[in-house]
Parts: structure tokens; sequence; C-alpha cells
């Protein structure tokens, strides 16, 4: 017959597993390059007229969902990019980043901006995407090994 864990020792248990995961979480670039590509349409399509920014917009949300789909299957789990202590400000950098971009966008189709002012925020968000992409599993793989994810 075995003995039940302590509340102690199954903390502990948990602790390490997390710290496990954070160790041997890897994903492709491939990853990294689909969300800057999923970021670089909306931003960039959010300066385009009507109807095309609306259909950048739901294509963007559709590619991120199957983004989501894709990493459970693969996982098993998926974590709000806003939940660990580390990654959340790296998110939120990144929130700040994109709404800059998309009011760059924005200039275009609401104040008669240059066409380019679009084309430019997209590509930005999509860089920002990619390299936000891997700061942010940096700081949540920091995150697991401190027991903080």
């Amino acid at each position: 017959m075995t003995q039940d864990p302590t509340p102690q020792e199954a903390l502990a248990s948990i602790q390490a597993a997390r710290a496990r995961v954070g160790e041997t979480l890897t994903y492709p670039f491939g990853w990294d390059l689909s969300y800057g590509g999923m970021l670089a349409l909306m931003v960039g399509g959010a300066g385009l007229p009507q109807p095309w920014s609306t259909l950048t917009l739901v294509l963007s949300i559709v590619a991120l969902v199957f983004m989501v789909q894709w990493w459970r299957k693969r996982t098993g789990w998926w974590v709000s990019g806003y939940a660990p202590p580390r990654a959340r400000w790296v998110a939120w950098v990144m929130v700040a980043v994109m709404m800059g971009l998309m009011g760059l966008s924005f200039w275009t189709r609401l104040f008669d901006g240059p066409f380019w002012a679009p084309i430019v925020a997209g590509a930005l968000a999509g860089v920002t995407g990619i390299i936000g992409g891997r700061l942010w599993m940096r700081a949540y793989r920091r995150d697991l090994l401190a027991g903080q994810g």
C-alpha cells in the first residue's frame, strides 16, 4: 500500500515538473514566422479600405485559432500570454508596440495618409511578433524554472 504524498511533497513534485517543461519546451521557427505573419496581416490589413480590412482581420483571427489548436494538439496545453509574471511584461510591451503600429496603419485609411504606412506597419508588426514571441517564450521558461508558471 502506498502512502499519499504530503501537500509539500505534492507541491514540490509539481514545481519540478514545471521546471522540466521549461527546460525541454521547444517549438519550430515556423511558429514564429506564422505568428509574425498573422500579426503583419492583422496590423497591415487594418489600413486597407473596406471590405479588405475586415477580410484581413477575419483571416488573421482564423489563423490565430488554428495556431492555438496546433499548439494544443502538440503540447496538450495553452498558456495565456498575460498569466506568467515575467512573460506578462513581454506581452504588454508587445501590445503597446502593436497599438502604435495599428495607429500607423489606420493613418492611411482614416486620415488619407501615405499608401506605404500600412505596409511598413504590417512589416514591423511581423518582425515584432517574431522577436517578441521568442522573448516571451524565454521569459516563460524562466517563470517555469522559478516555479511561477
